[in-house]
């Protein structure tokens, strides 16, 4: 399977009334080159749908480089315009109007490792990417969100991922998707086939036999515009299975960070708890907490701030970080020796094992 013109004609041509959900800027995909694709086999009629979850808008010279490659409409997700398509699993499902409106689905996304749902794709475009309010904050309550099922990685047995597949396979339309692996190959099929089929296909993993006391984890720019996102690097391996990391290991983020903590209303939210909650955040873990998505991201912190320290190098503006009781300088990181080197933290992470080569 492959992002092949030829392919996509015969599974798509003919398509009317189709609703493409593309990703943001977060996530690392060449978005221009499936719209360039499948505006060759689908009709005038079908539209483009940014989800955006709860982070911010796309910037105009974002949404130039995707309308250069679309034709047609390009329409931006608000999880306060969506509408309610009932109740799955407990969890109310509210959606954008533009999803049911269609009756072909396509998803164009990445496949990464994600901190909920395992590995990023899949349903998660439509479900997440162009969920309501209500549905974000009910998926990433802490008691979901910290469910020891819910793993990085992990795709069994997984409440976070099989709520979401459930609302997908609920939504009861034709789909199909595009996911971009890291390696930039590309694998299409029926959006749940396709999906299963990439995350087969990433390796992880890598092993390690020694644990370190010092870690450097590059942030790719896609995730290091902002605090909210770059942070994901740090709790993906504390919070991983096995990492090799010493009791008290100083994470350290390479990442600029110019947006401070973040634009997004999750990512407002989050920073506003942030600033109310004392270091190292462990009142978050026990008794009544806020609701609301967004604040998810302070509960892996605390949960990380347990073991381990984190700190944030080379920021552009450090001071926006401080205020918020993050450790940041705008001095970048050094590889001093003893220190592990994660160059890739969300395609592939270090963990322990005794028995492994150095």
């Amino acid at each position: 399977m492959g992002l092949d013109p030829a392919a996509l004609c015969e599974t798509v041509r003919g398509w009317s009334n189709t609703l493409i959900c593309v990703p943001d800027a977060t996530r690392t995909v060449d978005t221009p080159a499936a719209l360039r694709a499948l505006a060759k086999v689908l009709g005038p009629s079908a539209k483009v749908l940014v989800g955006l979850g709860l982070h911010r808008t796309l910037t105009l010279g974002e949404l130039d480089g995707l309308q250069a490659a679309w034709p047609g409409p390009l329409l931006q997700h608000t999880p306060d315009g969506c509408v309610d398509h009932g109740t799955l699993l407990g969890i109310p499902f509210h959606v954008h109007p533009a999803v049911l409106q269609a009756e072909h689905l396509i998803a164009v996304g990445a496949v990464e490792m994600h901190q909920y749902a395992g590995f990023s794709g899949g349903h998660k475009a439509v479900v997440v990417g162009c969920g309501g309010r209500d549905t974000l904050g009910a998926l990433h309550a802490r008691q979901m969100v910290c469910d020891p099922k819910v793993q990085v990685g992990k795709l069994q047995d997984n409440p976070f991922r099989g709520a979401i597949d459930a609302m997908g396979r609920a939504l009861d339309r034709q789909s199909f998707a595009l996911q971009q692996l890291p390696d930039r190959r590309w694998v299409s099929g029926p959006t749940q086939a396709a999906f299963e089929h990439a995350a087969q296909l990433l390796d992880p993993w890598h092993a390690h036999s020694t644990r370190y006391s010092r870690v450097v984890l590059d942030v790719p720019p896609s995730k290091a515009s902002n605090f909210y996102q770059a942070s994901r690097a740090a709790t993906y391996l504390a919070l991983s299975p096995s990492p090799p990391l010493l009791p008290g290991a100083e994470l350290i983020l390479n990442a600029a960070c110019p947006e401070g903590m973040g634009q997004g209303s999750g990512e407002r939210a989050f920073a506003e708890l942030m600033r109310q909650t004392p270091f190292p955040w462990q009142s978050l873990l026990q008794g009544d907490v806020p609701q609301g998505a967004g604040i998810q991201r302070a509960f892996m912190l605390a949960r990380l701030a347990k073991h381990y320290r984190l700190s944030v190098m080379g920021c552009a503006r450090p001071e926006l970080l401080q205020a918020h009781g993050i450790s940041a300088t705008s001095v970048p990181p050094k590889l001093t020796p003893g220190t592990l080197h994660v160059r890739r933290p969300f395609v592939q992470l270090p963990q322990w094992a005794p028995d492994a080569a150095s």
